[in-house]
């Protein structure tokens, strides 16, 4: 067992996710850190890959923070979960999407497998809720409403458009 100091972590893993540094991602995590989410398509493979994936956070929600959410849940040894969210003001333009001006808050569940000395990040996925990213930026309707029934009804029957 290697002692894991759960708090001291999710602190280090917060103030490095809104600092906007990479050199500070580098310190973060393995050369070999492995990192996956529902807004990647593919895992992505070391600190620069992971560094660029924030970096564009970071550009389009400028004013970004992440925040705990609630206790850190570990193993004793390797595995961390830690609850969080990202809150901020969308003001550029995000995989595609235009600046929206919206605020978003989007929770989450960080899941880190730790190096052997427990002290850098090997592995990590996070956990969130994609359907409601897109539904506070605009690019899904909100559930419930018109728009929402007649996008369910475009999946859920099939309708081929332009047959």
């Amino acid at each position: 067992m290697t002692g894991i100091d759960g708090e001291a972590l999710q602190g280090r893993v917060v103030r490095t996710l809104g600092s906007r540094d990479r050199q500070a991602v580098a310190a973060l995590v393995t050369h070999d850190v492995h990192y996956e989410d529902a807004f990647v398509d593919v895992p992505l493979l070391g600190p620069d890959r992971l560094a660029d994936h924030l970096a564009i956070v970071w550009s389009a929600i400028p004013d970004v923070a992440f925040e705990t959410t609630g206790p850190v849940l570990h193993d004793g040894d390797r595995i961390v979960a830690l609850p969080m969210r990202l809150v901020g003001n969308h003001t550029a333009s995000l995989a595609g999407i235009p600046a929206t001006n919206r605020f978003v808050h989007v929770h989450g569940m960080l899941v880190l497998e730790l190096d052997a000395t427990a002290h850098r990040v090997h592995r990590a996925r996070l956990f969130s809720d994609r359907y409601a990213a897109s539904v506070q930026l605009g690019v899904l309707p909100q559930s419930g409403t018109v728009g929402d029934r007649a996008v369910r009804a475009i999946q859920g029957f099939g309708l081929l458009w332009g047959k």
